[in-house]
């Protein structure tokens, strides 16, 4: 009886040595950590769990909402961000009892890509409307007269092209404490012109305005934001020889973005760019190299070249060449068939800039009797459209663009077919 009271007492000596030492609980306290930003516009980040014991816990990353879990080795740790925007971080830990986690947000910037070009409305008259243009919080021909804080790029939801412009109202106010301003554009006095421009994010007022502090001011609005892009557009009569276009946005507490703001004379507004056209790649985007993908280079192929950095609208535009006058069928490019209504009347347009040369429109090639022709359009220095409508005689048509009459080098772009 003796002996097995002394070895009681020994065994729980021993036990209250081991928990009382080496084995203490260690307490799991809330996680913390610190993120280090790159220098520059980058999406490599830097990211330490600096909680106290770390190392006794298991430990793990979520970088992306709805992303993969990576564990924490307890050392630094580098993420790369693929997109711009607002980022939530959140750190999780766990122990035998618990788990605890804590989230902060960043803020990731990365460069726009190595060709920002995008498709647009060339018949816009405002500059840089779609805002791909400037660096940082700056949009190239457009002034934030009055709330420029509030305004600032926005890269991860842009309608149109690389950026946008997000706004951020903290308090309602006047609509003119947040305004932005375009350069001025020319204008017919007593014509009209119709503006737009697309809108997402809080329900906020928003007003147009010209000429603010020139004289001889209108006004519109006010139109409600919705969640999802919407355009809104006003038509106004010009009571000058150039126009300023204002967007007055300090009215209502809220954050939204705006994109594809647009000016084009009369009374519709431009639908969003693209090549809504019967054609098909009348963008000429498609293809690689010296190849138009729907188009046949039926007649000197040679002349003929693509271009990547004179481009009215996206990436590419034909390049011709003619080394000599000639015939105009002596430099012909094609379009695929596309369905017409027999009877019906299209319109043909294209963008010319180069040599003042003469450049023909020519529909069914080769086949006789279906053949129009319309032209020649003599080019300009300028970017320049040229329209042409013909009434379809068959159930199916192409395109000719008959480039050979005249010595000289120029450029095609934004070839559109459109019924009327």
């Amino acid at each position: 009886m003796k002996t097995t009271k002394i070895l009681s007492f020994l065994c729980l000596s021993l036990a209250f040595w081991s928990c009382s030492d080496d084995d203490a609980v260690i307490e799991l306290t809330q996680p913390q950590f610190t993120v280090t930003a790159p220098e520059g516009e980058s999406g490599f980040f830097t990211f330490e769990n600096t909680t106290p014991n770390k190392e006794e816990f298991y430990s793990f990353w979520e970088f992306e909402v709805g992303g993969s879990k990576v564990i924490d080795q307890n050392g630094p740790l580098v993420y790369e961000y693929k997109s711009s925007g607002s980022k939530t971080v959140k750190l999780t830990m766990v122990s035998t009892l618990t788990n605890l986690h804590t989230s902060q947000n960043i803020t990731v910037t990365l460069p726009p890509p190595s060709d920002i070009r995008h498709l647009i409305n060339p018949e816009n008259l405002l500059a840089n409307g779609y805002f791909g243009e400037g660096e940082g919080n700056d949009f190239t021909n457009w002034g934030r007269n009055n709330g420029a804080d509030r305004m600032t790029e926005e890269r991860s939801e842009p309608l149109v092209g690389s950026r946008a412009v997000k706004i951020n109202n903290d308090v309602d106010g006047n609509e003119w404490e947040t305004q932005l301003v375009s350069d001025a554009f020319p204008t017919v006095d007593g014509e009209k012109y119709t503006a737009s421009v697309w809108i997402k994010g809080s329900p906020v007022s928003i007003r147009f305005s010209t000429n603010p502090g020139v004289g001889g001011d209108q006004y519109a609005g006010n139109y409600t934001a919705t969640s999802d892009w919407a355009q809104y557009s006003w038509t106004f009569i010009a009571n000058s020889a150039t126009t300023l276009l204002a967007l007055d946005m300090g009215k209502t507490k809220g954050t939204f973005i705006i994109d594809a703001v647009e000016v084009v004379k009369g009374e519709v507004a431009l639908p969003l760019p693209s090549n809504d056209s019967e054609l098909l790649n009348g963008d000429l985007e498609a293809g690689e190299e010296n190849d138009f993908i729907n188009w046949s280079q039926n007649n000197g192929a040679d002349r003929m070249t693509q271009e990547t950095v004179d481009v009215l609208s996206g990436s590419r535009a034909l390049r011709v060449n003619n080394g000599v006058d000639g015939n105009e069928w002596e430099a012909q490019m094609v379009s695929d068939g596309f369905a017409t209504e027999n009877g019906a009347d299209y319109t043909v347009s294209l963008w010319i800039k180069g040599d003042a040369v003469s450049v023909r429109y020519s529909t069914n090639p080769g086949a006789n009797s279906t053949e129009q022709y319309a032209g020649g359009y003599i080019a300009s220095a300028e970017w320049t459209k040229y329209a042409w409508t013909f009434t379809a005689n068959s159930d199916t048509s192409s395109i000719a663009l008959d480039m050979g009459k005249t010595k000289g080098t120029f450029l095609i772009d934004a070839i559109k077919v459109v019924k009327n």
